[in-house]
């Protein structure tokens, strides 16, 4: 499907291969803007269509401008409740696909205060996918009122949930954090949360351990997703440019 065809083409860094995907892209595109995991499907997705702008933001890599517009006018809609999709499953997970879709549109300039008054705000109820979103959305939406607290509050219920014990890492959350319907899992949150510690200064001496928890994760050389995988990647990258930017040099037997 085009979410594992984009995923495999950032975790991979092959740029042709997405460059190829984006000119398949106008097929996989609903009449709303949404996009669809097949072309021959019905209607698109707000939880893929939130997760190619997201990612594709923190990869560095172009959706082309003219179906970018169309696809943030579709997510837009969504949070705003013109455009109605409904669950895979039955359950109640309307604020976490509508908070993903905030965030990804908050990275295109495209979110403001007042989409936020769409759904319920409960952090500490929600799954740790939907907090990491409720970050993301904190740093970069601009006149959210009182953003520096709800921003530290959230740090702080992510911090809560976090379980490093020597070079394991775990999150107390993981037996209902696989929702495997919004393309989320255990290993993709521990990814994110490695990217959100490194924007805490608080976190600043426990981020490396984070990092080497993380990368324990991994079984036989990958993540448990596909999306997990691409995340990984990014937030390996970020925590190398960051924590590793110096050569190592020395002699060793």
């Amino acid at each position: 499907c085009l979410e594992q065809k984009t995923s495999k083409a950032i975790a991979l860094r092959d740029r042709e291969m997405w460059k190829g995907l984006m000119g398949q892209l106008p097929a996989y595109l609903d009449s709303d803007g949404l996009v669809k995991y097949f072309p021959g499907m019905m209607r698109g997705s707000d939880a893929l269509t939130s997760y190619l702008l997201s990612i594709s933001s923190e990869a560095g890599y172009e959706i082309p401008q003219n179906i970018r517009v169309r696809m943030l006018a579709g997510l837009k809609g969504f949070v705003e409740g013109k455009i109605v999709r409904y669950s895979a499953l039955q359950t109640a997970d309307l604020s976490m696909r509508k908070i993903a879709a905030v965030a990804a549109l908050a990275r295109f300039n495209q979110a403001n205060p007042q989409l936020l008054t769409t759904m319920d705000i409960e952090p500490n109820l929600w799954p740790t996918s939907a907090v990491l979103d409720w970050i993301d959305v904190l740093r970069r939406v601009v006149g959210i009122s009182d953003r520096d607290r709800k921003l530290q509050a959230a740090g702080q219920v992510l911090r809560s949930r976090l379980n490093l014990q020597g070079t394991t890492m775990g999150i107390s959350t993981e037996k209902s954090d696989q929702l495997w319907w919004l393309m989320v899992s255990t290993d993709l949150n521990s990814a994110r949360t490695l990217m959100a510690s490194m924007e805490f200064e608080s976190w600043r001496e426990d981020v490396p351990r984070i990092a080497r928890g993380f990368t324990g994760r991994m079984k036989k050389g990958r993540w448990d997703t596909t999306t997990a995988n691409a995340w990984g990647v990014l937030a390996m990258e970020k925590f190398s440019g960051k924590y590793e930017a110096t050569p190592v040099t020395g002699v060793s037997s």
